[in-house]
């Protein structure tokens, strides 16, 4: 079996087969905007002082995150849930197929193709489409509801909205900063926890590499550090928002390496990778 064609099978098997996953992802994406939107109508007019409510506004809400705890005000902590299903959804998406593939056809697949490199290079590209394709829904998803409702398609945005609704106060930002926080970042960390998640399957069984993941997304809501990737995904953990906040510079550099030790680590693990063992 050529790579291409391995490529093709994994496409088809691991997402073609999956489309109600990103089906519930853009149905639970309307839920959520639509309580915000209508949210918003409730408290200020938006035909008035927020005028200029537009989809970056809504991308804004969703990947808002957390801002950083500090205990010593002594308010209760709470988890910022419409982040993390986002995070979470995604990796419990490419979360299976991988390895389950291993331990069904996927022995059959690795004994024509004889080379554990190519399985592993094209589980790679299943992950990477899997995220592309899930973050174009979402976006798509909102894209589609502000056509609906008449909401502007732009990379201006109400501050007043920013401020008031999401307590958020932004310095100044270029259109191109704001495309990298809501878009890019988002989309990269997203890839560098699904590729941590795939090459800890390696090693250990499925539902424990989920609930690393876990971990890492909730532990990343709780701590600023750059240590804790989810970080670079929230805008109120942005230079923009807070002081010594992470850089975007940082967070692409970060995201990129994690994805490319996975890779290269993963290649040189997957040729000792004892299936046998791992199906008995």
């Amino acid at each position: 079996m050529k790579f291409y064609k391995l490529v093709k099978y994994d496409i088809k098997n691991g997402i073609e087969r999956k489309w109600h996953m990103y089906f519930i992802a853009s149905i639970l994406c309307i839920i959520f905007v639509a309580a915000f939107y209508f949210n918003i109508s409730r408290k200020v007019d938006i035909s008035g002082e927020a005028e200029l409510f537009t989809i970056t506004n809504i991308f804004f809400f969703l990947f808002q995150g957390k801002e950083p705890f500090s205990p010593e005000l002594g308010n209760a902590f709470v988890f910022p849930v419409i982040w993390l299903f986002i995070f979470l959804f995604s990796a419990y998406i490419t979360l299976d197929y991988p390895f389950r593939n291993l331990t069904e056809q996927g022995i059959y697949v690795i004994t024509r193709i004889r080379n554990r490199t190519y399985w592993w290079f094209s589980k790679c590209i299943y992950v990477f489409c899997s995220t592309l394709l899930y973050f174009f829904v979402l976006y798509f998803t909102v894209w589609i509801f502000c056509r609906v409702f008449g909401i502007n398609i732009s990379f201006q945005f109400s501050e007043y909205i920013n401020v008031e609704i999401l307590n958020m106060e932004l310095a100044s930002v270029t259109r191109k900063q704001v495309i990298m926080v809501l878009m890019v970042l988002p989309v990269m960390t997203s890839l560098a926890i699904n590729f941590i998640q795939l090459f800890l399957g390696l090693f250990i069984e499925r539902i424990y590499c989920f609930l690393i993941t876990t971990f890492i997304l909730f532990a990343s809501t709780y701590f600023q550090t750059p240590v804790l990737i989810g970080n670079y995904a929230m805008v109120k953990r942005s230079i923009f928002c807070v002081e010594g906040g992470m850089t975007i510079a940082c967070g692409v550099l970060i995201n990129i390496s994690l994805v490319v030790l996975c890779i290269i680590i993963g290649a040189r693990r997957i040729k000792k990778y004892d299936i046998l063992k791992k199906n008995s």
